[in-house]
Formats: structure tokens, C-alpha cells, sequence
């Protein structure tokens, strides 16, 4: 395949040298003219597209990308991005070396055993651009220990991408998800990161859909409004805690998502008929 490839192209070898942690993350906003040719790293490299729609083409196959797309690319595998007319890419190029920057080989191993383009949900993608603007601003201005910082910061990226892959691959190929889907897997992504601090108008956006066809959607699936659904997860794990640990009472409710000590006093009435402490006493 790399010797058609090298008769179809001229291939452009860019030289990107790692730093002593292992891990460098390029912006492209304005893509340099060699991302349209053919090119290979030589490093191990994901790259992120956060926006636009193109082509890539690599052993003689082509693969649409759009935005959130994933592409995971072996060192020296000779590739080749397109922007599509009028809809020029956003790529963020990610180049690391796996022992130095002590990532887990077997997740890396999964990651790049299929270099197919495969997308992020929007919550996942989310998350990702996060990671990665928080890689650049610490590859850029340097504080003091960003090298440790950007080490961990691409393990927690590169773990979200696994467990987005490694879900995907379990599921079967299907149509577009109707709007009933997608508020359906906003709420099961929600009920794992509920201590996250998401709202009405952030699960809406997550699922594509108005905050009034949420509300519907959510009371159809759970039969409780989104605060109350919200609340209701939160306070099982409270209880959960209260039960299983010796945490104090204001540390758990940190945990759980409440930053307000008194919010979590009233979800927790409402729904258990105690108070926190009685709650704990009861169940000793």
C-alpha cells in the first residue's frame, strides 16, 4: 500500500520534535499548505477536527470527516487531508510518544488499531476541546509544572476517546438518533457526571433540542422534570455515601454536585424525608 501511495503522491515528511515530556499539541486554525498534500509524522499523532468538513486518505481509501471527528494515525502512516470548498478544517494535532509521556500502552494500542475517523458525541467532544485548549495554554505559558500537567491532562483526553471508541464498538450501526435518542443519552451521560455542573439550557444543547422539548422528552423518559431527575441522582449517591462511608456530610455534597450546603439539605428532604444526618443515624 505505502509504495502506491508514495507512486500516487509526492510525500511531504514534516519533522516535529518532541519536548522532553513527550507531548506536542498544534493548533491549526489556518492550516499550513503541506496538511493538503500527502505527509506523514513521525511521531504517533491524533488529530482532533473541531470544525469544518474535509476528506482523508490514506492506503488507498478516502474517509469524510466532520466536525468532532477523530483520526488516529501511526507514526509514518502517509496520509492525506482535504478541506471540502468553502468549508476550510479547525485540526488540533496531537504528537506524543507513549512511554515518555506515561500513557497506558494497551489503551494506546486500542486506539490505533483501526485508523478509521470515528466521532465524538458533543458532551465527549466537549470535554476534549477543554483538554486540549488547557494542554496549549500549558505548552505555551509554561507555569510551573506543566510538563507533569500536560501529561495528565492527554491521559484523561486519550482515556475519554478510548471509552468513546471502545462504547461505539459494541453498539450497531443505525441512522441518525431521533431527538427522543440523544436527550435519552445526554440523560444517561448526566446521571455518570452529575457532579459535573450541568442545567437545563446545558442538556438541551447537548442533545440538539429546545429546553421546552427537553422538559417534555425527559418527563416522557424518567417521569420527573430534568431538576428533579437531576436531584434525584445526586441524592442516591449521597445516600450511597452516607451509608457506605464516614465522609462528613459537607464533603459529600461537594462530591455529588452541590456547592451550596443548603440546596442539598432540601433536595435530600424532599426525596428521602430526612435530613442527611438522620438519614446517616437511621442507617448505621
Amino acid at each position: 500500500m505505502e509504495s502506491e501511495n508514495r507512486q500516487k503522491w509526492h510525500i511531504f515528511n514534516p519533522d516535529i520534535e518532541l519536548p522532553d515530556n513527550g507531548v506536542f499539541v498544534e493548533s491549526r486554525l489556518e492550516r499550513p499548505a503541506s496538511a493538503n498534500i500527502a505527509h506523514r509524522h513521525n511521531h504517533l499523532s491524533i488529530l482532533y477536527v473541531v470544525s469544518g468538513q474535509g476528506i482523508i486518505e490514506f492506503d488507498n481509501k478516502k474517509f469524510p470527516v466532520d466536525a468532532d471527528s477523530v483520526i488516529t494515525l501511526e507514526k509514518g502512516k502517509i496520509h492525506k487531508l482535504t478541506d471540502k470548498p468553502r468549508k476550510a478544517m479547525t485540526v488540533f494535532s496531537i504528537y506524543f510518544d507513549t512511554k515518555i509521556a506515561g500513557l497506558n500502552k494497551y489503551i494506546v494500542d486500542y486506539l490505533f488499531a483501526s485508523a478509521e475517523p470515528f466521532p465524538l458525541p458533543l458532551y465527549h467532544s466537549e470535554n476534549i476541546k477543554r483538554y486540549l485548549r488547557q494542554i496549549l495554554y500549558e505548552q505555551n505559558t509554561k507555569p510551573p509544572g506543566y510538563k507533569l500537567s500536560i501529561k495528565q491532562i492527554l491521559s484523561l483526553a486519550i482515556l475519554q476517546i478510548y471509552r468513546v471508541r471502545l462504547a461505539q464498538s459494541k453498539q450497531k450501526p443505525s441512522a441518525s438518533p431521533t431527538s427522543h435518542q440523544r436527550v435519552k443519552s445526554v440523560l444517561d451521560f448526566i446521571a455518570q457526571n452529575c457532579h459535573e455542573p450541568y442545567g437545563l439550557a446545558d442538556a438541551a444543547r447537548l442533545a440538539k433540542v429546545s429546553q421546552r422539548q427537553f422538559t417534555n422528552l425527559c418527563r416522557n423518559l424518567t417521569g420527573e422534570s430534568f431538576v428533579k431527575f437531576l436531584n434525584s441522582i445526586r441524592c442516591k449517591n449521597a445516600a450511597d455515601l452516607l451509608r457506605q462511608t464516614d465522609k462528613p456530610i459537607a464533603a459529600i455534597a461537594f462530591e455529588i454536585g452541590y456547592e451550596d450546603l443548603s440546596t442539598f439539605y432540601r433536595a435530600f428532604n424532599r426525596i428521602y424525608k430526612s435530613s442527611p444526618m438522620q438519614f446517616k443515624t437511621a442507617n448505621i
